[in-house]
């Protein structure tokens, strides 16, 4: 009985692969990644994988992925692209979604790494943490402690993207 299923249902998805178990370039699949603003489109470029920050933890896309639509968090976006190249970039919310082959973040605001000034992003980071010391003596409103929690992500985001580039 076992053989039987067996042939009914071969696996059809294993990956291709030449001598010794080495997948070929000529085999390997991509995706499209695209990060898109209101008033740019930033990147639309081949990928093998891309890594981005969702709401609720890091998330990383690989050809093949189902289908998903998910809200972005303010974090770094790194985008393998097929010639083997990390570009990294920080995003400021937004919404990903991937349908078919195509992976597209759609943003407010982005950044490339190579394009941040790594010391404007600590002042910014400073002074995110100075508000919130300074708040001590008085109560900060919710809205005025999601602003404060947002900016020192985006200031976090920003020398993490600039440090990572530099390497």
């Amino acid at each position: 009985m076992r053989v039987e299923r067996a042939a009914r249902f071969p696996l059809r998805f294993a990956p291709q692969s030449c001598g010794k178990g080495r997948v070929t370039k000529a085999n390997t699949m991509s995706f499209t990644c695209a990060i898109v603003t209101p008033s740019d489109a930033i990147l639309d470029t081949p990928a093998s994988y891309a890594s981005f920050e969702a709401w609720d933890g890091q998330q990383g896309v690989a050809s093949g992925a189902s289908a998903f639509l998910t809200k972005l968090g303010t974090g770094v976006v790194t985008v393998q692209t097929d010639g083997g190249a990390s570009r990294v970039f920080v995003l400021d919310g937004g919404f990903a979604q991937m349908d078919g082959s195509r992976l597209t973040l759609l943003t407010e605001k982005a950044m490339e790494a190579s394009g941040i000034d790594i010391t404007a992003a600590e002042r910014e980071l400073a002074d995110a943490n100075a508000k919130v010391l300074g708040s001590g003596d008085r109560a900060t409103t919710l809205d005025e402690r999601a602003a404060i929690e947002r900016a020192q992500r985006l200031a976090r985001a920003k020398i993490m993207a600039a440090q990572a580039a530099r390497k």
